[in-house]
Formats: structure tokens, C-alpha cells, sequence
């Protein structure tokens, strides 16, 4: 097989005549902050700035596959088939077979038919908005080795707590991330000038980011604290 899986369906499974012909992933464009300062040659981008990380736009996911219907009336339906799987619902998982161990966050916002020019391969363009980065299956410090590959970095992300204790965490990805929190008793956790106090449970907190690179806090407490989060990548 070769496409995609999107909403719990690959594509070869429901339309096992069409074939991919052409793929188009690229990265997402860049939105600059830039601003001219007085007595700076050029602009200031004050993006990494305001913000600690660079920022993008959507992504544009194209697929284009080739059918096999020469009666014009199948190749519509096919048309009409793909449009009421893939344009209903919003952005949810898109499993790309060339990215075994990410998914892309996208939702279908067009189905082309064209024009077979006599040759009995007619050309359906499937189009994707998408969120920019990519998002790892797995999720990070998974147990399974098979969720690894070269460009990942393995660190505990279960810890017990005994009063006060410094932790450093790394985000390898290309994107701050939230994390979720789940602790067995009250603690405290300190990020830079932000205070976090947090009764037993699991909770993400927007403000409580892992930025890119290493992220150093303060954690204090008795009990058992664990981070959960998916690396995101360009």
C-alpha cells in the first residue's frame, strides 16, 4: 500500500484501483515578526524574541493519485465517495506511509477530479490544510525500542521527589510542547519566574512548556511526578 490513513481508513483500502503518483509534503513557511530598528542595518525579526522559538505557518499536504475508471460516471462517484470520507470532521490524525513514526494534524479541504487526455489514468488531487509540524507517534521515553531511531534521545520521565530537586528535561523537536503532569501528592514546580502549584492528579498547563533544547526546573514535594509528551518536528 501507499498514501495515506486518515479517520480510521487507508486510502488503498477503500479505493484499492487508485495508485499515488505524486506526493507533495514541504515544510511550512515561516511567520517572521520584523520590525526595522533605528541605527540596524535591516530588519529585526523579534520572533524568537517575543515568542522563544521560531513560528510557522500551516502546512499544505497534496496527494495525487491515478484511477483506473474510464466511464465517467465511476470516476464521479469515486469523486463523491472520497469527498464524504475525507471532508467530513475537522483536523485529526493523517498517517503518511513514507513517515512510519510521525502523523500530521490535517483535515481534507479539497478532492480534484482531471482529465484522463484518453490514456485511462485519471488524476485525483486530494489537498490537506495541516498543522506545521509533524507530531511523533510514540509517545516520548516510550519502553519500546521499535519507537526509536537515530535522531531520538531516551531520558527517564518518572521521577520521586524527596523534598526539593533540581531536573533538567530535553526537547529534541523543532517546537515548545506542553506536557502532561501527572503526580501522586501536591507539589510545587518552579520554571524560570513561573510557579506552578499542583494538587494530586494529571494536568497540562499551557504556561508549563518544554521549549527546545534542555528545560531546567525545580520541583518541590514527597511523592512521584511523571511528564508525558510527543516530540514535534519540521
Amino acid at each position: 500500500m501507499s498514501g495515506f490513513s486518515i479517520n480510521g481508513k487507508h486510502i488503498n483500502d477503500v479505493f484499492p484501483t487508485l495508485k499515488l503518483v505524486e506526493r507533495s509534503t514541504p515544510p511550512p513557511n515561516e511567520l517572521p515578526i520584523k520590525e526595522s530598528v533605528v541605527g540596524m542595518q535591516g530588519d529585526y525579526d523579534f520572533t524568537i524574541a517575543l515568542f522563544g522559538e521560531r513560528l510557522f505557518d500551516n502546512r499544505e499536504l497534496t496527494y495525487v493519485f491515478n484511477g483506473k475508471e474510464t466511464n465517467e460516471i465511476m470516476r464521479n462517484m469515486n469523486r463523491r465517495m472520497l469527498e464524504n470520507w475525507l471532508l467530513s470532521g475537522s483536523y485529526m490524525p493523517l498517517y503518511d506511509d513514507k513517515e512510519p513514526f510521525y502523523y500530521y494534524l490535517a483535515r481534507c479541504v479539497s478532492v480534484t477530479l482531471g482529465n484522463d487526455n484518453g490514456i485511462a489514468k485519471t488524476p485525483y488531487t486530494i489537498k490537506f490544510d495541516a498543522y506545521p509540524f509533524k507530531i511523533k507517534i510514540a509517545e516520548e521515553n516510550s519502553l519500546k525500542w521499535d519507537d526509536y531511531d537515530i535522531t531520538d534521545y531516551y531520558q527517564p520521565h518518572i521521577f520521586s521527589i524527596s523534598g526539593s530537586k533540581i531536573m533538567k528535561i530535553m526537547n529534541i523537536g523543532s517546537a515548545g510542547v506542553a506536557p502532561k503532569i501527572t503526580l501522586n501528592a501536591p507539589m510545587t514546580i518552579q520554571k524560570n519566574n513561573l510557579v506552578f502549584n499542583l494538587s494530586a492528579g494529571s494536568y497540562t498547563v499551557d504556561d508549563f512548556r518544554f521549549e527546545v533544547g534542555m528545560n531546567t526546573f525545580t520541583v518541590t514535594g514527597n511523592g512521584t511526578i511523571a511528564f508525558e509528551w510527543r516530540k514535534e518536528v519540521i
